[in-house]
């Protein structure tokens, strides 16, 4: 009797605990949910704007066989972050081999120039950008894209992939 009354302390505890923990989560599919942008429709009546944000979608603003010819590879997975955060959106393509990830930051030049003392310049592409642990950081008319490859062999491969990309990203905010 000691031994099942113990038993049934223990499995209300875990059980009011799982209830406690699950309480703040969402079910996906509820009206509060955020709507899917990766169709490129919003509420806004702009293709690929979330009406919290006024960045794009970043998974409309370059195709999957625009991520292949810059990368080599095909995709086969893409993914977002739904359009949470009106200051930042991104967008993942998994590839056959690597990744390439694009983060569009609203930022300042002010905020841009403080940086790490270990990133190295790169000339040509927006108004300033800098390389960063495997990172290009673009800066151009407020905004700040973060490209990320690793769908190379080797760290230089890698950037020009990123090189090529930025300018892509680029065009497609003004």
């Amino acid at each position: 009797p000691r031994r099942t009354l113990h038993n049934l302390v223990a499995g209300a505890a875990i059980a009011v605990f799982g209830l406690v923990s699950l309480a703040g989560c969402k079910i996906h599919g509820k009206s509060d949910d955020k709507t899917d942008t990766t169709s490129g429709a919003s509420a806004t009546g702009s293709p690929g704007v979330d009406s919290g944000s006024s960045l794009p979608d970043i998974c409309t603003l370059i195709s999957k066989e625009d991520v292949a010819g810059l990368t080599g590879h095909t995709v086969t997975q893409m993914s977002n972050e739904g359009g949470n955060s009106s200051n930042a959106r991104y967008c993942q393509w998994q590839l056959t081999e690597g990744q390439l990830n694009v983060q569009v930051d609203n930022e300042t030049r002010e905020q841009f120039d403080v940086r790490n003392q270990q990133s190295n310049t790169v000339d040509g592409i927006g108004e300033t950008a800098y390389t960063l642990a495997g990172h290009l950081y673009v800066y151009q008319a407020g905004k700040v894209v973060d490209v990320y490859a690793t769908s190379s062999t080797s760290d230089s491969a890698n950037l020009d992939v990123e090189k090529e990309t930025a300018p892509k990203i680029l065009a497609k905010l003004q």
